[in-house]
């Protein structure tokens, strides 16, 4: 049964005036705008789920308004996960309030612009010829896929004992995963495809240190900014974990931490 949301047409599309933090529903259509500005068999395949849903609007009244900051650390949507992905981002715009519902829908809308609009894809890069693109199909190919969970550690953590650090980054990543667990009502079926491959078939945590706590804060802000799912802990050291992802996701975000072996 196709759900339908009833729009207000308007000839004239506007942008909307205030700039808030993108919600996590918001950043992940994002990341498929992205994926579908880099790939046109994408494009074309989202346009006809949109349409399966009665969501492809003819014009968009309303283009949300974008700060470059909230968009440059939105990690692309993998061609691995992107169908399970977006059937997941449509079952969940079911539960969001109206107004970040609509948002979404203006987004994943706006990958019918030709061009689609640049802003729309700061800081994310996606190229059609790499080879994902196989039978005719983008997400039928045998590639082995890394899930990891990221966690940021403050500049003290190097006075921790091993112990001590591996107790605190235990509980953090902790956090981030009941964080998923709660946001999607308890139900394992509403998980987000790359916390359930996560939990499924690899737990892996990869560390990464901040060299000040200047540079931690900057991080933690642009993850805020982002609508990046995540659980910040501050006792013995500051600590921040991510939504469990693909292994890579967060290249940009963490290109000036050192990763921790």
């Amino acid at each position: 049964m196709k759900t339908t949301h009833a729009v207000e047409r308007n000839a004239e599309t506007r942008i909307s005036a205030d700039v808030l933090p993108l919600s996590h529903l918001e950043s992940v259509a994002l990341g498929f705008l992205a994926l579908a500005a880099g790939a046109s068999f994408f494009k074309e395949w989202l346009t006809e789920r949109l349409s399966e849903r009665t969501l492809a609007l003819p014009d968009i009244i309303e283009i949300p308004a974008f700060e470059p900051a909230h968009i440059e650390w939105i990690p692309p949507i993998s061609p691995a996960v992107a169908e399970r992905k977006l059937i997941w981002l449509l079952n969940e715009m079911e539960y969001a309030p109206e107004r970040q519902r609509q948002r979404v829908i203006n987004i994943l809308n706006l990958s019918h612009q030709t061009p689609i609009p640049k802003a729309a894809a700061w800081g994310i890069v996606f190229n059609e010829t790499l080879g994902v693109f196989v039978a005719g199909h983008p997400f039928r190919f045998n590639t082995l896929v890394d899930y990891s969970q990221t966690v940021i550690v403050g500049p003290e953590w190097t006075r921790l004992k091993s112990h001590e650090l591996t107790k605190c980054v235990s509980r953090v990543s902790l956090m981030a995963t009941a964080k998923c667990i709660e946001h999607a009502s308890f139900k394992l079926e509403r998980l987000e495809p790359e916390v359930s491959s996560w939990l499924l078939e690899g737990s892996g945590v990869r560390l990464y240190g901040a060299e000040s706590g200047q540079s931690f804060n900057d991080v933690l802000a642009r993850v805020r900014e982002s609508g990046l799912p995540y659980a910040f802990l501050s006792e013995k050291v500051d600590m921040l974990a991510l939504q469990p992802c693909i292994t890579g996701s967060y290249e940009t975000l963490l290109a000036e931490l050192t990763p921790v072996e």
